[in-house]
C-alpha cells in the first residue's frame, strides 16, 4: 500500500508518496491548485504535472490517499467536482479531500485538538477538539485573507498608490519599493501589478517580501503593515477558540510563508497570542505531510502508527535542517 498526500495552494502544490514503512517514494512541485482563483484549466493542468508522472507506475487500488485543496468548503458540490476533475486527470479515486488548512493542521500537532493558521498567499485558520472543529476566515483574495502575503502586498501597493498622487505624503516606502522592483515611473507601478502576462493573486503576494525587506531597514509604515498583518492572524484564533473552548493553554501551530519566513510578523502574532493564554508552537510537520498522516491513520495498519509517525517527522527535521 501507498499513502499519497497533497498540499495545494495559491502559489504551488506538493506531493509525496509514501510507503508502508514511511519511506519517501517521490516528491514533485508544480503550480497553483486554487480551483476557485486559477480557475479548472490551470487546476487540471497543474494537477497533472504533478502526479501523472508517478501514477502511471502504480495499481490505483495499492494507493490511499489525502488532498488538501484550497476552497474546499467554499462551493456547492465541492468534493464532487474536485473528485471527478482528481479522477479524470490523474485516473485515481481519492480518498480524502479536505481544506488545506485541515492538513496544515493535522501536521502542526500531529492531528490532536489545538488550532492552526496557515498564512501564506491566502490566509484560513481551522481549530479542532475532538469530533468540533471550526474555521475562520479564508474568504478569498477580493474580500478577504487578512494577515496573508496578498494582504501584506495589497496593503503595500495601496500605501505607494496614496504617496504617488499626493494623497500621502512621499515617504522612503514608495523609494525603496521602486528600487527592489527597478521601477522608474507610476506607469511601471502600474505595469507590474496589471501585467497580463502573471497571475495577479500571486503577484501581489511577492511583495510581502519587499515589504519585510523595507520593515527591517526601519520603514514605518512597512512596519506597521506587518504588525497589522500579525494582529489580524491573532483575531481569527481567538475567535476559533470562543466556539472550541480549548482549555488553556491552547496549542497554536502555523504554516505559510507570512507566519514561518517573516520573523516580524511571527514575533508580533506569538507576543499577542501568548498574552491571551496561548502557546504557539511551529508545526510538527509540514502540510503535505500533515496529508500522508491523515491518509495513513485512515487506512494504515494502526501498529505501525509510531514507527510510521517516526519516520515523517525524521524526514520534516532533515528537510528543515532541525
Amino acid at each position: 500500500m501507498y499513502f499519497l498526500g497533497v498540499d495545494g495552494g495559491g502559489t504551488k502544490t506538493i506531493a509525496y508518496l509514501f510507503d508502508e514503512e514511511g519511506n519517501l517514494i517521490f516528491k514533485n512541485t508544480s503550480g497553483p491548485t486554487n480551483i476557485l482563483e486559477n480557475g479548472e484549466e490551470v487546476f487540471r493542468k497543474n494537477l497533472k504535472e504533478l502526479l501523472s508522472s508517478i501514477l502511471k507506475d502504480i495499481n490505483p487500488k495499492d494507493i490511499k490517499s489525502c488532498f488538501g485543496l484550497p476552497a474546499v468548503g467554499e462551493f456547492r458540490e465541492d468534493i464532487k467536482i474536485l473528485r471527478n476533475i482528481i479522477k479524470d486527470e490523474l485516473k485515481i479515486e481519492p480518498d480524502i479531500i479536505v481544506n488545506d488548512v485541515v492538513i496544515g493542521w493535522a501536521g502542526g500537532n500531529l492531528a490532536r485538538d489545538g488550532i492552526h493558521v496557515v498564512a501564506g498567499t491566502g490566509t484560513i485558520t481551522y481549530g479542532r477538539k475532538g469530533n468540533k472543529d471550526i474555521r475562520v476566515s479564508g474568504w478569498g483574495s477580493i474580500i478577504g485573507d487578512e494577515g496573508s502575503a496578498y494582504y501584506i502586498g495589497y496593503r503595500t501597493l495601496n500605501e505607494v498608490s496614496r504617496e504617488l498622487d499626493g494623497r500621502k505624503r512621499k515617504t522612503d516606502l514608495t523609494k525603496l519599493l521602486f528600487k527592489k522592483l527597478s521601477l522608474k515611473d507610476h506607469l511601471d507601478f502600474i505595469e507590474f501589478i496589471y501585467d497580463p502576462q502573471k497571475d495577479r493573486r500571486s503577484n501581489i503576494a511577492s511583495v510581502a517580501k519587499i515589504t519585510y525587506e523595507i520593515a527591517k531597514e526601519g520603514d514605518k509604515k512597512a512596519l506597521k503593515i506587518l504588525k497589522d498583518s500579525a494582529k489580524e492572524l491573532a483575531i481569527t484564533v481567538t475567535t476559533a477558540n470562543k466556539f472550541l473552548k480549548i482549555k488553556k493553554p491552547i496549542t497554536v501551530t502555523y504554516s505559510g510563508s507570512v507566519l514561518e519566513k517573516n520573523d516580524i510578523v511571527r514575533e508580533e502574532f506569538i507576543n499577542i497570542l501568548e498574552k491571551e493564554g496561548y502557546k504557539v508552537e511551529p508545526p510538527k510537520l509540514s502540510p503535505v505531510l500533515g496529508a500522508i498522516l491523515l491518509a495513513f491513520l485512515s487506512f494504515g495498519n494502526k501498529e505501525k502508527k509510531r514507527k510510521f509517525i517516526n519516520k515523517l517527522l525524521e524526514i520534516y527535521k532533515e528537510e528543515n535542517k532541525l
